[in-house]
């Protein structure tokens, strides 16, 4: 496998190139920048026809992503955030200690010095906490309401770009940590979601019966943070 950056003077975006062991001519969109995937002795001539043959699309979505980083959040003071759905008002505060308190609709940044990096670690911090708290806890309850408790290992947290939350075969159960800002009910559809995995580690229709089992709204609430995800990332991380 090979990969290369490819300034391409016939359309408005360049792309990376990937080169590999593959029969087929395929290009993805993501965190605004295109990349192609050829087979390994592609002509240039036939992706730049490819490419040409699909610049509406690319540019379509390259505008898509463009708008959607706008709409990423700003960690500072007098900025809104959502938590549980709800908007909070950052205040900063200078202070000896760093600490953050949820107070009234405001969510209240002790912090020794700011900075965008500084605030952003302070507040993360905070909301991996209340992530341990409620999706922890509430993981536990909806398995051992289900009576999959015995298949439960343990409830991890990562902050991944690829997923909003995972089953394990082996029982772990992981969520990215930034689902806390989403409203409560999408949180605890993720949180059904996942847990149903522990019976049905698929997308079954018994997987889904057990889905609506604990969260009949779940047609309603699964498509949230595909649509509405990238607004729970900071406008400096790409989603």
């Amino acid at each position: 496998m090979t990969t290369s950056k490819v300034i391409n003077p016939t359309h408005s975006f360049d792309y990376e190139l990937i080169r590999s062991n593959r029969r087929t001519l395929v290009v993805y969109v993501k965190n605004g920048k295109v990349e192609v995937r050829s087979p390994a002795r592609a002509s240039l001539l036939w992706i730049h026809s490819f490419l040409q043959a699909n610049t509406a699309w690319i540019e379509q979505q390259l505008a898509k992503q463009k708008q959607k980083q706008t709409e990423n959040l700003v960690i500072a003071d007098g900025h809104s955030i959502p938590f549980l759905g709800q908007p909070r008002l950052i205040v900063v505060v200078l202070g000896s200690r760093q600490k953050v308190i949820l107070k009234e609709g405001r969510l209240y940044l002790y912090i020794k010095e700011t900075g965008k990096a500084k605030l952003e670690k302070l507040f993360h911090g905070w909301l991996l906490e209340q992530a341990r708290e409620y999706m922890a806890t509430q993981t536990i309850k909806t398995a051992r309401m289900l009576g999959l408790e015995n298949k439960l290992k343990e409830v991890v947290f990562r902050k991944t770009k690829s997923k909003w939350g995972h089953c394990c075969e082996d029982g772990t159960i992981q969520y990215n940590w930034l689902t806390m800002m989403a409203p409560r009910e999408v949180v605890d559809y993720l949180i059904a979601h996942e847990t149903s995995h522990l019976k049905h580690l698929n997308h079954s229709a018994k997987f889904w019966n057990t889905v609506g089992s604990i969260c009949p709204d779940y047609k309603q609430l699964r498509h949230w943070l595909t649509d509405n995800g990238h607004r729970l990332w900071t406008r400096s991380s790409s989603f």
